[in-house]
């Protein structure tokens, strides 16, 4: 959790290794701080890093030509098709998963003209 992982970086940045790397007064919580208190430390001082990720609701939106379950013609090409969100930046995956989006849209549109070419 992030109350956890707050408590893992204060005690790192407790330690003898560190003291010539923090310099001047560090505004982070002393150890000892309650939860509650470090819970609103944490809460005032995190941000989005700006890669938020998925426009779609948690569950299953899309099949696995990620199409839209009961809305033809839409896709979701974004990190909301990812069964987890990747812990690093989500650029790469989401181009990934726009080039194998586009292979797919290509292969339904040449397998449609290939069907109506055969029925005509």
């Amino acid at each position: 959790t992030m109350l956890a992982g707050a408590r893992v970086a204060l005690e790192i940045s407790q330690q003898d290794a560190l003291k010539d790397f923090i310099t001047g007064e560090f505004l982070a919580p002393t150890p000892d701080v309650s939860d509650e208190d470090l819970w609103d430390y944490v809460t005032a001082n995190t941000m989005t890093i700006y890669h938020p990720t998925s426009t779609c609701a948690i569950g299953p939106v899309v099949d696995a030509r990620l199409r839209v379950h009961g809305v033809r013609g839409l896709r979701v090409v974004d990190a909301s098709v990812m069964p987890s969100i990747v812990r690093g930046n989500t650029n790469a995956p989401v181009i990934m998963i726009a080039e194998k989006a586009a292979d797919m849209i290509r292969q339904d549109a040449t397998a449609a003209v290939t069907d109506v070419a055969a029925t005509a």
